[in-house]
């Protein structure tokens, strides 16, 4: 850019530089062609180290993006001249030979990133590749506090509300690209804060930098910026709680259906177990019937195998089934049952059984089923078991019955008729 500093009018005015401020400035235009002339050969050098600081920034992690640019030669003396104003020593003795180490931010490079809290790890990104020229300066908006703005200071950064409302965190570092060394200026800010101070500056310069009106809506736009800022770390809290239940959450459910799995594992146990009880209780059940019917069968045998014979305590039991059980054998079974069963009917229960057993007990295996076995021969069928055998219903009751059925299961025992 063609420097049009012979119309010094032009030069002020295009730069917004009043008449007073030149003139307190005290400075030539000669010098400042000076200045211009040898900038402007500087600036392939500037590009290169903002492109370097650049890249090196754009590693950080909590950077969201990066922007620089190398200072346009009219703003170079436009700033000389505001600062030399102002009352600035250093800018006193500037030259065309110490302006690139006395003008901080001949190289700009811009920071952005989302969340105001990241700042830290950016600013401890910084410390970790440069050492700052300069204590590094956080401006903050009138009435800006919180936890953000008390790390500031407590970091090691000079607070410095601004008149305008600016939100940033300037570092002054130095490089040396070539042999001449450059000192450069990194601006860290939220993307909100960036884009608020771009619409200020588009709109507050350069015809309303006076206005009251404009100056108080920009102000509001600030509070704006810096809300939305705070609802940005909100948000970002907000999606980090609700990350932390969701984790929560899933474990909940992990161990829910771990519960689940050991519920059905036991269930179908028991389902086994059921069926083996169900197994055991049909065998118990078995068991018991067969333990039952096995007492039945033990009585019957008692019943059969000892009856009461109490009416015939008398008789010696080897005799009737000791040796003599071969007379038995030989007994014809039409002799036992046959015509002369009627001399058995005639017999009286009570002479049989009763009082008279004492009889019976005396007589000796021999009698019994011995010799005098003919004289059950003679015994008449009929009489035995015929019309006769009314006479045996009337036996008493404390006497044993001896039925037939006693007679065919206890083959052994003989008949004890005489």
């Amino acid at each position: 850019m063609e420097l049009e500093i012979d119309d010094l009018d032009v030069f002020l005015t295009r730069n917004r530089v009043s008449k007073d401020d030149w003139d307190k400035a005290a400075i030539s235009v000669d010098e400042l062609k000076s200045i211009a002339t040898d900038y402007k050969k500087s600036i392939p050098h500037l590009n290169e180290s903002a492109e370097f600081l650049a890249k090196v920034l754009q590693k950080c992690p909590q950077v969201h993006s990066v922007r620089w640019r190398v200072k346009d030669p009219e703003h170079l003396l436009e700033k000389i001249i505001r600062k030399r104003a102002s009352g600035s020593k250093k800018y006193l003795e500037i030259s065309e030979h110490n302006y690139f180490e006395i003008v901080t931010d001949l190289v700009g490079v811009r920071v952005l990133h989302l969340f105001k809290y990241e700042w830290l790890d950016i600013h401890s990104y910084i410390l970790g590749c440069w050492e700052p020229m300069e204590k590094v300066k956080a401006y903050i908006r009138e009435g800006d506090e919180g936890g953000v703005v008390d790390s500031y200071s407590e970091n090691g950064c000079d607070v410095e509300p601004h008149l305008s409302g600016y939100r940033s965190i300037h570092y002054i570092i130095s490089t040396k690209p070539t042999l001449k060394k450059v000192l450069s200026e990194i601006q860290v800010r939220t993307i909100f804060e960036e884009g608020w101070s771009e619409i200020d500056h588009k709109v507050r310069y350069p015809n309303f930098s006076d206005n009251k009106l404009i100056s108080y809506f920009l102000t509001i736009f600030n509070r704006m910026a810096g809300s939305a800022d705070e609802m940005g770390t909100f948000v970002k809290d907000l999606t980090a709680e609700i990350a932390l239940q969701e984790l929560k959450y899933a474990e909940v459910q992990k161990k829910h259906e771990e519960h689940l799995s050991k519920i059905e594992d036991l269930a179908l146990e028991l389902s086994k177990e059921k069926k083996q009880n169900k197994t055991r209780a049909e065998n118990l059940k078995k068991l018991s019937a067969e333990i039952s019917e096995l007492r039945e069968n033990t009585k019957l045998s008692e019943h059969y195998v000892s009856p009461n014979i109490s009416g015939l305590s008398g008789l010696d039991r080897a005799a009737l089934l000791g040796a003599s059980a071969s007379a038995l054998a030989s007994l014809d079974k039409t002799s036992l049952l046959g015509s002369s069963a009627s001399a058995l009917a005639s017999l009286d229960k009570t002479s049989l059984l009763g009082s008279s057993a004492s009889a019976l007990a005396s007589l000796d295996k021999t009698s019994l089923l011995g010799s005098s076995a003919s004289a059950l021969a003679s015994l008449d069928k009929t009489s035995l078991l015929g019309s006769s055998a009314s006479a045996l219903t009337g036996f008493d009751k404390d006497s044993q019955p001896i039925s037939k059925q006693n007679v065919k299961k206890d083959k052994d025992t003989p008949n004890d008729d005489n």
